[in-house]
């Protein structure tokens, strides 16, 4: 097991330990909204679990994914090889499309994917003319 699946281990362990309401593997799959599978990987410290599920995770805990990361006691500005971590919340509108897309049928999905790959290949149409 590499030191950072240790770490990352250890940390869950101890919040789930910590926690009221996210103490068992299923119900902290249900609030991160990842399969169980991958709670259980991760505290059996198997596998290499992507940088969107911790950030789930961390997230359930309303916790930084870096705090994840860290081993106890160790400042985030001393993290391991001279990484720094940083994490930017998107804006209100942005978050509530991917709460929209996340909550939503796969025809919707679809449907939000065609409309948002179509505004990204066309120029602002904000400013059109104001000539009739």
């Amino acid at each position: 097991m590499s030191r950072t699946n240790e770490i990352v281990t250890e940390n869950l362990k101890r919040w789930m330990a910590a926690s009221k309401h996210l103490k068992t593997q299923a119900v902290l799959a249900r609030a991160a909204k990842v399969g169980q599978s991958y709670v259980s990987r991760i505290l059996r410290g198997e596998g290499n679990p992507t940088v969107s599920i911790l950030d789930s995770i961390a997230h359930a805990f309303r916790r930084k994914t870096v705090d994840l990361l860290t081993a106890p006691g160790v400042e985030h500005s001393a993290a391991p090889h001279g990484l720094s971590f940083t994490a930017q919340e998107p804006p209100p509108d942005e978050n509530e499309l991917l709460q929209g897309y996340r909550a939503a049928s796969p025809e919707v999905r679809e449907i939000m994917l065609v409309a948002a790959r179509g505004a990204a290949r066309k120029p602002d149409s904000s400013r059109r003319s104001e000539t009739r």
